[in-house]
């Protein structure tokens, strides 16, 4: 798995978030210092939900289950310098992040996805709704592949979170540079062309 990360990271993946709530406590912690070891500086780790082993591998921040720690305790925790994401899978849950000053939103799940079997996708209109109705960047997760993630980021979200498109893929590096090569061709089709105030319009 750390190859896999590491190569994620070379293709262009800026994040990495460890999640693995099938784990005890010290076997959590080991594979987070694990990561970290591995990835050093080159892109920003965040633990899920566990704030103590966030604190203990000097991680980057937390990503919080929509009913799991209180976004102001951890940053009471953590500190102002920490990243603090909470999950949220409607406009309620979304907006009472906000309140709660969360730094960003992790919406899903957008498309079905075998690492949830069984539940259905909350879709692009949700993600618009909320785009619409709060300030915090959004993360869409859930089924996102390249022809997704450009779905996903005209919607209004800022960026994907993925697990199989990359980890189950037989090379992580391309998988991570097609999705990044989406997203940022999304991104910049949203941009209007600037102006420089000479142009006419032709019949």
């Amino acid at each position: 798995m750390l190859s896999s990360i590491s190569a994620a990271v070379r293709g262009g993946v800026n994040m990495i978030q460890v999640r693995a709530p099938e784990l005890e406590r010290t076997d959590f912690f080991n594979l987070a210092a694990a990561v970290i070891e591995t990835i050093g500086d080159d892109a920003l780790v965040v633990i899920d939900n566990r704030v103590d082993v966030a604190l203990a591998v000097d991680a980057g921040g937390v990503q919080l289950g929509e009913r799991g720690p209180a976004v102001k305790a951890a940053r009471r925790v953590g500190g102002d310098d920490w990243l603090i994401g909470r999950s949220v899978h409607s406009l309620d849950g979304a907006t009472k992040a906000e309140m709660d000053l969360a730094d960003y939103l992790l919406l899903g799940t957008i498309y079905e996805t075998t690492s949830h079997p069984g539940q259905l996708g909350v879709g692009i209109d949700l993600l618009n709704e909320v785009a619409a109705s709060v300030q915090l960047p959004i993360i869409g997760i859930g089924g996102i592949n390249p022809e997704r993630a450009a779905a996903v980021v005209s919607a209004g979200a800022r960026g994907v979170a993925v697990i199989g498109a990359i980890l189950g893929s037989d090379d992580p590096e391309r998988a991570a540079a097609n999705l990044r090569t989406a997203i940022e061709k999304a991104v910049s089709d949203q941009v209007p062309p600037i102006s420089d105030g000479n142009q006419r319009t032709k019949s």
